[in-house]
């Protein structure tokens, strides 16, 4: 076995520091004073020995740049995300769902795909009682979506003129694609709105101060308003009628110029006083007088009086009313210090409020980050420990020390050019040190071994120290740039919030191994010369003590003498294990975003149209009450008739209505919420009557549904039977439940159909009509706005008289007589559709289905679509939800890495400059695929995106390993002349060392990854960490003999053998 011995001189060893100290200031000196009409060929690698102080001063400077950057780096949880999500809302008062989509949603439609930018596949209108709401969502490329925005809204102002006039408002809503930094929300028991409102505009103020901030959102706030409620016994009485009296009211009220008096050198406005201070005021208001002074106030025909209006949305937090403060951060900021400032200005804030006001933070994305920034540290140097521990167990100290420097100078100096170019510290970027970090120290055990190889054949250290990194640089630079650039497709082939989630990761990777390269070729040749002074002995002693790499050089080699005994059974065994892995991988779930860990999930409620809001909220508050009892759940904050704002980037908010209601439900931590959702989602999933409770667990996934399957069509009544064959083969699926469709039932109504005859007699129109049966049956009509400071109190016309509708007494002949409402219309009972959803402009209904827990919705979503194939094969139908989602990535990602085998061919073909040892070294990266699907198996991890990434990291390192390896072969056959099969085994032999090496580092290296159990990046640990190990084996075994039987022109078992 190879044994370590002292080369250089014989001198004793007190007399070899100075005499290697004054060696070094010499040959420095000599090569500096030379005459400058010598023509000196020096390398840069020499350049940079003799100018270490140089090269190690601004490395320092790198290094301690990135320790700064670890400070102060805007941090992140992940990369910036463009969300490509808006929606447009129409309200059209008395419409039906059918009438919205004919007269709002049809033109609306035409007008909103004139524009280039928006996806019409995936938007969607749905039309409802009078209100028409459009989900927009924008093409992939999109990359500026407020320049789009601003277009749209300012086109949809003019577009609204060619509407109907009954369509009171058209508003585009892009806000609901910010996602709030931090939700807080302020509750009492005691309190009312309007102090909780002065409570939260005081807040306000204080946090408007943190630059950080660029928008704070109220929610759940509740106005007072001033109530008429008309008697319509007195009305009769006094001879008038509600439209009078609105009328009145609202001159009363309205604002208008008052001109301004022109006094010589002045211009004096005149400004006429509100005639409504407060109530009183409008008690008093004369609303009749006659000839002969007599007056009728409006409280002698009215009940005045100051409440809050019907709540038919609202938001409380643990059973109390509360208001809801969503901040938002303005990009390239540090979302932790934001964090801390807001906290900071809460506490104090907090002091000022009274005892029975609470504040509570719900959501903080800062927190999380955090958190996940200090993981991925934490993760980062058990890696680096691990890595350097590695290393010194299995190498010479001194070869060690050198080797486990060029660890956190890598680490270091990436960081700091990461600082410098202005890009974030996230998950991803911090991935990506420690993906490397195996890579890192293969760049400098490479150079080293040859380093101590020379010395070993009797150079002298400073030119074994020159000779070893300039011998090997295109090796090194071709194995670099072969895992470096393998990446940069998926910035081509990636596009939408995938495209989003991988930008900075080729980066990152290209930053960090181009650091590598330059410390090993700059660096790593001084510290050598410097530290190890021993070489490889080719003669080693017979009684030396053996070493664990020994034992395992042994080992590999008697393995090699077996399989160079046997190729064909050594390639026919790679090549099934190549086949046994596609097979696998094959079979394996594919979740390409996985489930986010987070100590909080979302719960929606969804009950029939029609429903108000007080049953549901009494169908949320018996949820809200057993979720409380549970001591793993810490505060439940619900929203009723409407949805939370975005508290996580792919949880686009719910529109709402009364029939709807959502929680967010906080629990201690991340494993909590798997043991709540494991304890109550299936179960309480159908638990209430004629409710259905979705358990919404956060992912990084965008798709709306789970499972969809989409059904177009003209007609309604086709997409209803559709839709039910559909409904019955989901159901009849183990492991889908809440199956529903987005076309919601039946809403029972009243239709009244006016005797336009007889209206027209008694001078009553739709108008007059509509009015009357909202001020008796709706809630009110608003007349004008009391303003109190800068406190709007709506004021609000009403009727207390109780009747039933068709004898409810409507004003006729200009409000001086009444006759019932059944004089005048016919009034019949009336079903009509509770939504029509549109998508790409065509009648489409969405039937949809929910995984229960420890499902996949891929997997069930195929077992659906063959059921569906079997039971309806007359059926036209498309797949939406998470599997249309990942279908979509899918061949972006094949893509990505079908052009970084390309690239990685032609570095290789540059390299090698034949294209059979290219191929060969290409053919070796198959190798990864078995390794890779069995740490998937082991570990149990879904096939996802940072799964594929890791593949291609695999790729990558057995190209590198591959390229070391062929390289010492050709050199062997060109300067030895050996045989094709002698150079092949010296090559597999020599070279396991190394290869051992950077294979236990990188593997150790994701050791803390894997074992962290991080639901987006374990997979890729997992990946790395076995592909690496049994691809270590595969290459050092299968590679050689490759070689060997291709490129042997006369052995036994060439595959290129020549005749004669």
């Amino acid at each position: 076995m190879n044994q370590e011995t002292r080369l250089e001189t014989n001198k004793p060893e007190n007399s070899k520091k100075p005499e290697r100290d004054t060696a070094l200031r010499d040959h420095i000196k000599a090569r500096i004073t030379r005459k400058p009409n010598r023509i000196i060929k020096r390398s840069f690698i020499e350049s940079a020995m003799c100018n270490h102080n140089i090269v190690m001063l601004l490395m320092g400077m790198l290094v301690f740049l990135g320790i700064l950057g670890i400070c102060i780096m805007p941090k992140q949880e992940m990369p910036q995300f463009t969300i490509r999500q808006g929606a447009c809302v129409a309200v059209y008062p008395g419409a039906t769902s059918g009438e919205v989509e004919e007269r709002v949603a049809k033109p609306l439609e035409n007008f909103i795909f004139g524009y280039k930018e928006v996806n019409k596949k995936k938007t969607y209108t749905q039309s409802k009682d009078g209100m028409l709401i459009v989900f927009l969502e924008l093409n992939d490329n999109v990359e500026d979506k407020d320049a789009f925005w601003s277009k749209f809204k300012h086109g949809l102002q003019t577009f609204k003129a060619s509407l109907p006039s009954g369509v009171i408002a058209l508003q585009a809503v892009d806000d609901i694609a910010e996602t709030s930094a931090l939700l807080i929300t302020m509750e009492s028991k005691q309190k009312t709105y309007r102090e909780l409102n002065t409570y939260i505009d005081n807040l306000k103020d204080k946090l408007r101060h943190i630059d950080a901030i660029s928008n704070l959102r109220t929610y759940g706030l509740q106005n007072e308003q001033i109530s008429i409620y008309l008697d319509q016994n007195k009305l009769a009485k006094y001879g008038t009628g509600p439209f009078k009296i609105l009328n009145q009211l609202a001159l009363q009220g309205f604002t208008t110029v008052s001109g301004s008096l022109d006094a010589g050198n002045l211009c004096l406005p005149i400004h006429v006083d509100d005639s409504y201070n407060n109530e009183r005021d409008v008690a008093e208001q004369i609303v009749y007088s006659d000839p002969k002074g007599n007056i009728v106030r409006l409280k002698d025909i009215a009940h005045i009086t100051r409440e809050y209006p019907k709540q038919n949305k609202y938001i409380e937090s643990n059973g109390n009313k509360c208001v809801l403060l969503s901040i938002e951060m303005r990009s390239g900021n540090d979302i932790v210090k934001m964090g801390k400032d807001v906290h900071k200005a809460l506490d104090e804030f907090e002091q000022t409020l009274p005892d029975d006001v609470r504040i509570t933070t719900i959501t903080d994305q800062s927190k999380v980050v955090s958190e996940s920034v200090l993981n991925f540290l934490r993760e980062l140097l058990t890696s680096v420990i691990s890595v350097i521990v590695v290393v010194i167990l299995l190498m010479p100290r001194r070869v060690a020390e050198v080797s486990a420097l060029s660890i956190p100078i890598t680490i270091f100096s990436s960081v700091g050019l990461f600082y410098l170019f202005g890009m974030e510290l996230n998950t991803v970027t911090l991935a990506a040190l420690i993906v490397t970090l195996g890579m890192v120290v293969d760049d400098s055990v490479v150079i080293i071994d040859n380093y101590m190889e020379k010395l070993g054949q009797g150079m002298s250290r400073w030119h074994a120290a020159i000779a070893a990194p300039r011998e090997f640089f295109m090796s090194v630079l071709s194995a670099t740039l072969s895992i470096s650039l393998t990446f940069f497709p998926f910035l081509i082939t990636m596009h939408g919030d995938m495209g989003d989630f991988v930008k900075s990761f080729p980066w990152a990777m290209f930053i960090i191994l181009s650091i590598s390269l330059t410390v090993s070729i700059l660096l790593t040749p001084y510290l050598q010369y410097r530290v190890i002074h021993k070489g490889i002995n080719s003669r080693p002693k017979p009684n030396a003590r053996k070493k664990p790499l020994d034992y395992l050089q042994m080992g590999y080699t008697w393995l090699l003498t077996r399989c160079f005994a046997y190729p064909r059974i050594t390639l026919l065994t790679g090549g099934a294990l190549v086949a046994i892995g596609a097979v696998l991988f094959a079979g394996l779930p594919q979740r390409m975003m996985p489930i986010a860990e987070r100590n909080q999930f979302a719960v929606e409620f969804y009950l029939p149209n029609g429903t108000t809001a007080n049953k549901t909220a009494q169908v949320a508050d018996s949820m809200a009450h057993i979720l409380q009892r549970d001591s793993l759940v810490t505060s439940v904050t619900t929203f009723i008739g409407q949805g939370s704002p975005r508290f996580h980037t792919t949880y686009a908010p719910q529109i709402g209505g009364p029939n709807f209601a959502q929680f967010i439900v906080n629990t201690t931590d991340n494993d909590a919420t798997d043991k709540v959702l494991n304890k109550y989602a299936d179960r309480y999933s159908d638990y209430f009557p004629d409710c259905r409770v979705r358990f919404k667990q956060m992912d990084y996934n965008s798709a709306t549904y789970p499972i969809e399957i989409r059904v177009s069509a003209d007609s309604i009544s086709d997409l209803k039977k559709a839709a039910k064959q559909v409904s019955a083969c989901m159901r009849d699926i183990e492991g889908i439940h809440l199956v529903r469709t987005n076309f919601e039932d039946p809403l029972p109504s009243i239709r009244v159909t006016p005797d336009y005859t007889e209206a027209n007699r008694l001078g009553v129109n739709k108008t007059i009509l509509s009015a009357n049966l909202a001020i008796h049956f709706g809630d009110g009509l608003p007349i004008s706005t009391l303003w109190e400071g800068d406190y709007p109190v709506k004021m609000v016309l009403k009727s207390e008289n109780d009747s039933s509708l068709a004898n409810e007494y409507i004003p006729v002949m200009g409000g001086t007589t009444s006759v019932p409402l059944r004089q005048l219309a016919k009034i019949t009972p009336s079903w009509h559709d509770g939504s029509i959803v549109r998508r790409n402009g065509v009648r489409t209904i969405s039937i949809i289905g929910e995984p229960m827990r420890g499902y996949n919705a891929d997997k069930l979503a195929d077992k659906l679509g063959k059921e569906l194939s079997e039971r309806c094969p007359d059926l036209k139908w498309e797949m939406g939800g998470m599997p249309e989602k990942d279908a979509e990535t899918l061949p972006q990602v094949i893509s990505g890495v079908m052009i970084a085998v390309l690239i990685i061919f032609f570095i290789l073909l540059f390299h090698f400059k034949r294209i059979s040892l290219a191929l060969v070294n290409l053919s070796s990266m198959s190798l990864c695929i078995f390794g890779a699907a069995i740490g998937l198996c082991i570990t149990g991890y879904d096939v996802s995106l940072t799964c594929v990434l890791g593949v291609v990291s695999l790729m990558g390192i057995l190209v590198r390993n591959g390229i070391i390896m062929l390289d010492y072969a050709e050199e062997l056959r060109r300067d030895k002349g050996l045989s094709v099969r002698d150079a092949a085994f010296q090559a597999g032999e020599r070279r396991m060392r190394p290869i051992f090496l950077t294979s236990a580092a990188a593997s150790v290296g994701v050791l803390p990854m894997m074992l962290e159990n991080n639901t987006l990046w374990s997979p890729m640990g997992a990946v790395i960490f076995f592909g690496t190990l049994i691809s270590m084996v595969l290459i050092a075994t299968v590679l050689p003999i490759l070689y060997w039987i291709v490129f042997d022109k006369h052995g036994e078992y060439s595959l290129r053998k020549v005749e004669g």
